[in-house]
């Protein structure tokens, strides 16, 4: 049962309660009659039990209870209501009570106030009022804590929340000028390479064509050409790497479409025979405004790496859905996982988890920033031996939407 005295009267807006607890009659009666005609509700009881069964009811701001009373006397009963109720005003009303047994109830802390008998109107209702005036108090000094500490909590979660802010805003703009630089470097190493590349290719050609060679030259030269054009895929995903933003040709295009482009390429894999590429589109999606061939590759690659980290058998999950302004889609599957001390550097330029010679570490980097370039954003979670899910998260095309075409 909850504790009436817990009610509070401030907020309620609720008349107060006086409990008058006297053994006598007339003194009841008396005593509500000096009390009438006052913002106050009198209760009376003719008990000190009968008192408490009043304040387990009823929400009583202030309890005036005679000295004398048989079964249970003012003393024992106010000290029941201190412990119960500890936010009552407690006044003690005597006629006889010697100097050491009302030094004993002071001294206890058990009454507010002592009025004695008889009383005057005017006396008794000073009292009542500065008792209650003592509830108000209370009740709105508890109110006020009470506020402080929800507003002492809305402050430390917002404080956390703008920390979390600035550290993501930190971490992003640390890692934006990082790709900036590496993006610069890469490309010049690319431009670099690039020709004489192309002139170790050529010459290979030539002399793969060299009717004279014979089978062991010609298998090093088959070698030659090998590693070359391996050269040349790394430096193909340096000069993406490399590409800046600002200068893409976008147009409004249908994302369950792309998806499904995307997945159909990726399905080329050799190893994807072996496993279910589950496609979930999305009917009603707005279009999207992108460079489809980039925004392809995106989709196009985070399939592959599933296929990379999958068993036989196992689903991969490809879903196309909408939140509020944006389109994402989701590529899951139930592989090997990224370690967790390792899941910090997934989007970091040539750190890959594959096997030496199965990866250049590009491929995630790239992906990052194509969709960072189309306002959005690349997230993922992953659990080591449980798979990962990687969503792509882009702007609607909203003039589209609006316009109901492209």
């Amino acid at each position: 049962m909850r504790d009436p005295s817990s009610r509070s009267t401030v907020e309620s807006g609720a008349p107060a309660i006086v409990l008058l607890v006297d053994d006598e009659p007339g003194v009841l009666t008396a005593m509500r009659r000096s009390l009438r005609s006052k913002p106050w509700k009198v209760l009376t009881a003719a008990s000190g039990l009968d008192g408490l069964e009043i304040l387990e009811r009823q929400a009583v701001s202030v309890v005036i209870s005679d000295f004398q009373m048989p079964a249970m006397d003012g003393v024992d009963f106010l000290k029941q209501v201190k412990e119960r109720w500890p936010h009552v005003q407690r006044v003690m009303l005597t006629g006889n009570a010697t100097i050491p047994a009302i030094e004993h109830v002071v001294n206890k802390g058990e009454v507010s106030r002592f009025l004695t008998k008889p009383w005057s109107d005017a006396q008794l209702k000073a009292v009542v009022t500065e008792c209650l005036e003592r509830v108000r108090l209370a009740e709105l000094n508890a109110l006020y804590e009470q506020q402080l500490t929800e507003r002492n909590a809305e402050l430390v979660e917002l404080n956390q929340h703008l920390e979390r802010q600035v550290a993501e805003r930190t971490r992003a703009l640390v890692q934006a000028e990082k790709m900036a630089w590496l993006g610069r470097m890469a490309g010049g190493v690319a431009h670099e390479i690039n020709n004489p590349l192309g002139g170790i290719l050529a010459f290979a050609q030539l002399l793969s064509r060299d009717g004279k060679l014979d089978e062991s030259s010609r298998e090093s030269v088959a070698a030659i050409r090998e590693c070359a054009l391996r050269c040349k895929t790394i430096v193909d995903d340096l000069l993406s790497f490399a590409r800046r933003p600002g200068c893409m040709l976008t147009r409004s295009a249908d994302f369950n479409d792309l998806i499904l482009a995307a997945v159909h390429i990726a399905g080329l894999h050799p190893r994807a025979k072996d496993l279910e590429l589950r496609v979930e589109t999305c009917e009603g999606l707005p279009p999207v405004r992108c460079h489809t061939s980039l925004l392809q590759q995106v989709i196009v690659n985070l399939v592959q790496n599933a296929i990379d980290a999958s068993e036989p058998g196992q689903i991969i999950r490809i879903a196309a859905r909408r939140e509020d302004g944006w389109l994402l889609a989701d590529v899951e599957d139930r592989g090997c996982g990224i370690p967790e001390h390792v899941q910090p550097n997934v989007f970091e330029p040539f750190f890959t988890t594959k096997e030496v010679g199965q990866g250049t570490g590009l491929g995630l980097a790239i992906c990052y920033r194509i969709v960072q370039e189309h306002g959005g954003r690349l997230d993922f979670s992953s659990r080591e031996g449980q798979g990962s899910v990687f969503t792509v998260r882009v702007p609607v095309d909203q003039a589209a939407e609006i316009g109901g075409g492209t």
